[in-house]
């Protein structure tokens, strides 16, 4: 099943990736304006239009393409996914999480083609006495190209640990309550496009397959769709907290659906000359269906206006020979079932560093010279 899950959700997302940007800049033809050639005529200048989208022409003074190089890296990285719900009658949020996951990532990027390994020594995961086992399956892509931007996430989870169970009553024990019957699937997709990627390169900040020379920013406008599914037999509350709980967070399941539009703005701060920090922060709206199931076996039904954020955070030093960084990516995504706040979270933390190699001159076919 997961390996089915995987191949449906690489195809579905890389299948529109690789035939949406093409870095060959092409002229249209202009033609005289009459009567027979306005409908030739508005189709081209429709097409011109969609290729100054797709075709961008960097300002070399800011920023330095690296593609034809040779991009190695490896590093860890952590990825995440969390479920809050809060209930203000109480004044009080209950935090659950899988138990966290460390791999040792390498990979490299060269031209178009991109690819990255992760394997999780067991020497780094060592701490299932603490927070309980969890089963996963966690798959998130985050594209850059010159003008667009899309993160993607698959992920299921099966057992989770209430984080803050100080907040309900007093906890001295060295490991947390667990809840093994609790599990999330969730799906989600965002496409974003930048409006100033003449001068503002997200490449730089994320893949490093750029270089952002000077300071600049950009606005970004997108779209998102999200899908999540939680069931929690026997409730939300761990054994371990009082049962009286149960009556403010009256829930088992849940399903929602949600679609809408995002906007905001990022920007790329360069400074000391081989350091940059890059900051965006993307709030969206949009509308919610949502399938609740109560502690008391009732099945409600309703519609409403979400909202969700996108953050991502860079921090970058580009060296001579060698670069480092560190990304964090999240999105959260928040909803309501009556006077229950409920929220999800998913992302990754990266910490790397790499190298960049000049193997142009391998592909150049050799002359000799006659005799």
């Amino acid at each position: 099943m997961k390996h089915i899950l995987l191949v449906c959700f690489f195809f579905l997302i890389l299948h529109p990736i690789f035939s949406q940007e093409s870095d060959t800049l092409q002229n249209e033809k202009e033609y005289s304006v009459n009567d027979t050639l306005k409908f030739k005529n508005s189709t081209k200048k429709y097409k011109s239009f969609i290729l100054s989208i797709l075709n961008v022409q960097y300002d070399i003074s800011r920023i330095s393409d690296l593609t034809n190089r040779f991009n190695i890296y490896t590093g860890l990285i952590g990825k995440f996914h969390s479920i809050e719900l809060e209930n203000p009658d109480i004044n009080k949020k209950l935090k659950y999480e899988p138990n966290g996951n460390t791999s040792i990532m390498l990979g490299f990027n060269y031209k178009w083609l991109g690819l990255g390994f992760n394997f999780s020594p067991g020497f780094l995961n060592k701490d299932d006495e603490i927070y309980g086992e969890s089963s996963r399956f966690d798959t998130q892509l985050n594209i850059y190209t010159k003008s667009f931007g899309i993160d993607a996430h698959l992920q299921y989870y099966k057992g989770f640990y209430l984080k803050n169970p100080d907040k309900f009553i007093d906890w001295q024990n060295d490991f947390y309550p667990q809840r093994t019957d609790l599990e999330s699937l969730s799906f989600g997709l965002s496409a974003y496009y930048f409006f100033n990627n003449k001068k503002f390169s997200y490449k730089a900040a994320f893949n490093r397959t750029q270089v952002q020379k000077k300071s600049a920013g950009s606005f970004i406008l997108g779209t998102y769709v999200n899908a999540i599914i939680v069931n929690s037999p026997g409730g939300f509350i761990p054994t371990e907290l009082p049962d009286s709980l149960l009556a403010f967070y009256n829930l088992d399941a849940y399903v929602t659906n949600s679609v809408g539009v995002s906007g905001g703005y990022t920007y790329t701060l360069v400074f000391l000359k081989n350091f940059f920090i890059n900051a965006s922060l993307v709030p969206g709206f949009g509308y919610r269906s949502a399938t609740f199931q109560t502690n008391e076996n009732d099945t409600k039904v309703n519609g409403s206006i979400t909202g969700s954020l996108n953050a991502r955070v860079a921090l970058g030093y580009e060296g001579k020979h060698l670069y480092a960084g560190l990304t964090f990516v999240s999105f959260v995504d928040s909803y309501n079932y009556e006077s229950i706040s409920i929220s999800s979270s998913t992302g990754n933390i990266r910490f790397f560093i790499g190298t960049r190699l000049n193997v142009g001159h391998l592909f150049k076919k050799k002359t000799h010279s006659s005799i």
